[in-house]
């Protein structure tokens, strides 16, 4: 009876409209609209790792090997169940223009490939050829090669010019300006040079002894069970040593960073609205302070203090709730819109939509931090007692909320960091971003309350000098 009650007074207190809830709904909904927007383009980049991995990583699969070629064993065991493999070697070395002491050289990542790469995408070369004319033979007789447009301008090298892997020599046919796999290549030290793997074999660069990595890009029949493959693969080759990727994680590394990155970036978004959370605060604050009457005459009429609470906590609820659906609206408007600027400027794709996942969390913070900071002075404005109509008694009781209410908001805390160390993943930095965040209110609240002590005894030593000796 008490609840129905409350909710009949509450709606019927707010048909005056929302004056006085600006900064709340402001505050609320800028931070929620900022996680929301942050976990939208993160889950925009995921997916489009998801939907191009096998682009990104060349192939369906890959196995990949340290310092040696497959065997012919574990060749046969790749082309049996692929439709298609590619061969790639990759490995460092110098690339030398000229000869003698006044020959350049400069350190190259060179990636050796044969006739069915690329299993996906298309090379973009300058000036623009097919991978065949580019790494084939010259009119010299020289294989071809391209380089990495840097790498060219370090070596003052030309297209048309001859440069030297080892012992072979090769002729530059043109520039690398992207490579389709780009995103799965592994760590290197130096510009790419991409050569066919035929022409490194009088090269004296794969020998015995030599560090090089091998990779088998594989093309799968379609609905070919990848988990499968893989647990085959190690029980028929427990020793090979190899790696096995797939086009799940095409770009693994790229797809942890953007977790990382999306994740520290969700933490500092809800560091600004545990910032906004003091706005949210002052706002009801404000608000009980002009309900004081309001509040007295209601206590006058015999309404409790649990009726009070319920009205004023179902006022705020509403209006929470409306700030938390503007931020989900505004974070959810804000990289659709920006699709085409974002698309353009990132290194790897994204498929914009709405996403469920990241604004159900923006959600749930931006709730839980309107209860934390809404409950305490919503649990001190029962205590405000008849009285306040005959005198000015402040905004809101005076002294701490009950037990009951303190409890709730240690809770509501605990959950609240909890649910950021959950979905970033992070537990060691979201609890160092808590206690930070913790550690400022301290220092803020330390920081009032001398402020108030002073203005106190101002108050106090300017009413002693106006009294008369």
């Amino acid at each position: 009876m008490s609840l129905r009650l409350a909710a009949r007074l509450a709606r019927r207190d707010l048909r005056g409209g929302l004056r006085g809830f600006w900064v709340l709904l402001t505050c609320l909904a800028l931070g929620v609209a900022a996680i929301a927007a942050v976990g939208s383009v993160r889950a925009a980049i995921q997916a489009g790792l998801t939907q191009q991995g096998a682009a990104l990583l060349g192939g369906d699969a890959e196995v990949s090997l340290t310092y040696r070629f497959a065997d012919p064993a574990e060749r046969a065991w790749l082309e049996d169940r692929a439709t298609t493999v590619s061969e790639i070697v990759d490995f460092r070395s110098m690339a030398v223009v000229g000869q003698g002491d006044g020959a350049e050289r400069a350190l190259t990542q060179v990636k050796g490939v044969d006739d069915a790469y690329p299993l996906e995408g298309a090379l973009v070369l300058d000036p623009p050829q097919g991978i065949e004319q580019a790494l084939g033979p010259t009119p010299g007789g020289l294989p071809g090669g391209v380089m990495a447009p840097l790498l060219a301008d370090r070596l003052g090298l030309a297209v048309g010019e001859v440069f030297r892997l080892g012992v072979q020599d090769f002729v530059l046919t043109a520039r690398l300006v992207s490579e389709p796999d780009a995103a799965a290549a592994s760590f290197g030290f130096g510009p790419r040079t991409l050569v066919r793997r035929a022409a490194l074999e009088d090269s004296q660069l794969l020998g015995a002894g030599t560090l090089f990595d091998s990779r088998y890009r594989l093309s799968l029949p379609p609905g070919a069970d990848l988990d499968a493959l893989r647990a085959e693969w190690r029980a028929d080759f427990p020793d090979s040593g190899a790696r096995w990727r797939d086009s799940r994680r095409g770009a693994p590394g790229i797809d942890t960073f953007v977790d990382r990155i999306g994740a520290f970036l969700v933490l500092v978004g809800l560091t600004g609205l545990a910032v906004g959370g003091v706005g949210v605060s002052a706002a009801v604050r404000a608000h009980l302070a002009r309900k004081t009457q309001v509040i007295a005459v209601l206590k006058t009429l015999g309404a409790s203090g649990r009726v009070i609470f319920q009205v004023y906590f179902l006022q705020v609820g509403a209006v929470v709730l409306v700030g938390v659906a503007a931020g989900l609206i505004l974070g959810a408007l804000i990289p659709w819109a920006l699709a085409p600027v974002l698309a353009a400027r990132l290194p790897v794709p994204a498929v914009f939509a709405p996403y469920p996942g990241p604004l159900a969390e923006a959600a749930l913070y931006g709730i839980l931090t309107a209860f934390v900071f809404t409950l305490w002075p919503l649990a001190r404005a029962r205590q405000i007692r008849a009285a306040s109509l005959f005198r000015d008694g402040g905004g809101e009781g005076q002294g701490w909320p009950q037990p009951l209410f303190l409890a709730l908001i240690g809770a509501a805390l605990v959950l609240l960091v909890g649910a950021a160390a959950i979905f970033s993943g992070l537990w060691g930095l979201t609890l160092g971003v808590a206690g930070g965040v913790a550690a400022a209110f301290v220092v803020l609240a330390g920081a009032a309350a001398l402020v108030r002590r002073a203005a106190r005894r101002a108050g106090r030593a300017r009413t002693l000098q106006g009294r008369p000796a």
